[in-house]
């Protein structure tokens, strides 16, 4: 894996509510590499927002450490800290973009406020405008947007000045499904083509779906799962994870169908996840053949992670004891595989 542009080390911050202490994150501990696609998902109340203040300098922890670029917030001046935003872009849930302000001068401010001269500025907003596609819409006004075109000059602008890592708070919550995945397409366009490392913010697994290499769950402010958004989808171990996924995906059953899966089918239930949707025909067949057993797909389906494909199906495995054992072990040399309880 690349160094690490972002490092988190046993982050905690509280809040004082008058006589009260409210605990927003608790004890974490996270890595975003150079180039990477991060999504961090949680519930409201999760610490979500706590976290991305905290990553652009605007908050310290209570406790614990916060490194950018392999510098450590906690250690910076007001003057240093401001250096470090200056390279992280922001995008907004509600765009925040200036009502009073033509699209180009709301794309050229942050140019301004670096010091660019008004050529160097006219340059970078016109390859801004051509890079998400707006060109015809640069003397218009917000309110003549519809809000996915906000949010691509958002985008634009949280680009301006070339920064390595962008913010992305939410930053589909306000949009319409089919709009939602034209600004994740331009999203996986500023990482792929611009190489900016992406944070993603969201309550949305379809966006980690969609967009992410990389996945943490937040819940009550402490990190309950992370990984490869690939591992995480196929095998989810906190029930935070579960409940996202049944959710969304419904991909694997949840408690109360397993329940009713139970009573309708003989065997026992097995999930396997496979990441390729060409294999499991072949995988069970074989499992079939070599071990004595049947079995009846009765849950699950095929989801998209980014341009792959991975499969998820819970199946009702029947045949003696020892042969379902067998046929268990084997299954799991060859995809992801969790027997239900």
């Amino acid at each position: 894996m690349s160094e690490a542009l972002i490092s988190l080390r046993g982050v905690g911050k509280s809040f004082t509510r008058g006589s009260t202490s409210v605990t927003a994150l608790r004890d974490i501990d996270l890595d975003v590499a150079q180039g990477q696609v991060y999504a961090v998902i949680g519930y409201s109340g999760a610490g979500k927002s706590t976290l991305v203040r905290l990553i652009n300098g605007l908050e310290q922890p209570t406790s614990g450490a916060v490194l950018v670029e392999g510098k450590d917030l906690t250690s910076l001046s007001a003057k240093e800290i401001r250096q470090v935003r200056s390279r992280i872009g922001m995008v907004f849930q509600q765009f925040n973009l200036f009502g009073s302000r033509t699209v180009f001068a709301n794309i050229a401010y942050p140019l301004q406020l670096a010091g660019w001269s008004k050529e160097q500025q006219q340059k970078r907003v016109a390859e801004l405008l051509t890079f998400v596609g707006l060109t015809d819409k640069a003397w218009a006004y917000p309110e003549e947007l519809s809000g996915g075109q906000k949010q691509r000059i958002g985008i634009a602008r949280a680009l301006a000045t070339n920064p390595p890592i962008l913010l992305a708070d939410e930053a589909t919550s306000a949009l319409d499904p089919d709009t939602t995945q034209d600004v994740l397409r331009l999203l996986r366009r500023v990482n792929e083509e611009l190489g900016v490392t992406i944070v993603v913010i969201t309550h949305e697994m379809d966006v980690v779906r969609s967009l992410a290499d990389h996945v943490a769950v937040l819940d009550d402010g402490r990190l309950v799962e992370s990984g490869p958004v690939r591992e995480i989808l196929a095998q989810p171990k906190a029930a935070t994870t579960r409940r996202f996924l049944d959710a969304t995906l419904r991909t694997r059953p949840g408690d109360g169908e397993l329940a009713r899966l139970r009573e309708t089918y003989d065997g026992v239930l097995v999930t396997v996840a496979v990441p390729d949707q060409h294999t499991i025909g072949g995988l069970l067949t074989d499992v079939v053949r070599d071990h004595d057993v049947s079995f009846e797909i009765v849950h699950g389906g095929y989801t998209t992670i980014k341009d792959e494909s991975i499969g998820t199906f819970t199946i009702a495995l029947q045949g003696d004891s020892t042969a379902v054992e067998r046929a268990v072990e084997a299954l799991s040399g060859a995809a992801t595989v969790e027997v239900a309880a």
